[in-house]
């Protein structure tokens, strides 16, 4: 457990930080934490897993032990270890990280990350972010950084959004105007976070990649709808030694970790005779991607350029409330 500043809410009192698996050892007491409440409260049903599954990852399937199964003739294995961070106020989390660690890439993957609404503002957010950063390196020493996916947003369309609210002055979005705000302000948080994303140097655009539908239990015939693209973000750990590795290897690195390893491994263990197509589908879409960026020259850079930054000032000085 690690207490973090006590000077956070209306009523200052201790914050604790509390991780699965050294704190928190088994489903009663994560459950009777909030978290999952919590989870449901931050997060759209659309991006939530279910929270039997997040259980399981945590608990008792992705807890550093080497696991092997077949797929056909070829035989596979993969070591994970996802950790919950929970940031409690008298005992109820208001605060939630979800990350694993891929011992085979040496990368950490951040699932999500949230605080409640009433806990915003005064830097708590980033606070526990930096906590928990520090708490995953003392877990995982070996670690080289930390991976993570945003939605891409479409430039032209905020433009459109933010002009139209500063001409009329109405302070209602639609659904969909809040989910392509929402997408830059994701953006804009990592980028304070020191983030970077991988570019393509001669766009000088994010580079996107395509996630796997994420329901092998669905028709095959549907799994293509239930793809989504991303693109990929990178913080390398604080002092950690300079690792010999081109942003274009780190990118098919990161990758490889997050769909194959991360993603596609986990989803066939659960049944690696009934969801052959599937790991055959899912490992061929991540080799599209690889194949595709594979003579592109990869860089790392902030995730906000001049105009993007632009457009984030306007959406703050138009004083809208709407949380990540």
């Amino acid at each position: 457990m690690r207490v973090l500043d006590s000077s956070y809410g209306d009523e200052p009192q201790p914050l604790d930080i509390v991780v699965t698996r050294h704190d928190v050892l088994d489903e009663a007491a994560f459950r009777s934490t909030g978290v999952l409440e919590l989870y449901e409260e931050l997060f759209p049903a659309n991006e939530r897993d279910s929270s039997d599954d997040i259980v399981r990852w945590l608990l008792s399937d992705d807890i550093g032990e080497l696991r092997r199964f077949s797929v056909g003739a070829e035989e596979l294995s993969y070591r994970l270890d996802s950790r919950c961070f929970i940031l409690c106020a008298a005992g109820r989390a208001i605060g939630l990280g979800f990350f694993t660690y891929d011992h085979a890439s040496e990368l950490i993957y951040c699932n999500y990350v949230g605080v409640g609404k009433a806990w915003r503002g005064g830097g708590l957010a980033r606070a526990f972010y930096r906590e928990m950063v520090a708490m995953l390196d003392a877990l995982f020493p070996r670690n080289i950084g930390v991976v993570l996916e945003v939605e891409p947003y479409d430039r032209d369309r905020l433009d459109a959004i933010i002009g139209d609210l500063e001409r009329t002055g109405r302070r209602q979005l639609a659904a969909d105007e809040q989910a392509e705000i929402r997408k830059l302000l994701r953006v804009g948080w990592y980028d304070k976070l020191g983030y970077s994303v991988f570019i393509d140097t001669g766009t000088m655009r994010p580079i996107a990649c395509r996630s796997p539908c994420l329901d092998p239990s669905l028709p095959s015939s549907d799994w293509a709808a239930g793809e989504e693209s991303y693109w990929m973000m990178w913080q390398a750990r604080t002092g950690a030694r300079l690792v010999e590795t081109r942003a274009s290897e780190l990118w098919q690195k990161a990758v490889t970790a997050v769909y194959v390893e991360i993603l596609a491994k986990s989803l066939v263990e659960d049944d690696p005779n009934g969801r052959r197509d599937y790991w055959d589908y899912a490992t061929a879409l991540v080799e599209q991607t690889l194949q595709r960026t594979e003579a592109t020259a990869v860089c790392l850079a902030r995730c906000l350029d001049a105009g993007d930054s632009e457009l984030l000032s306007r959406w703050r000085r138009l004083a809208i409330d709407l949380p990540i």
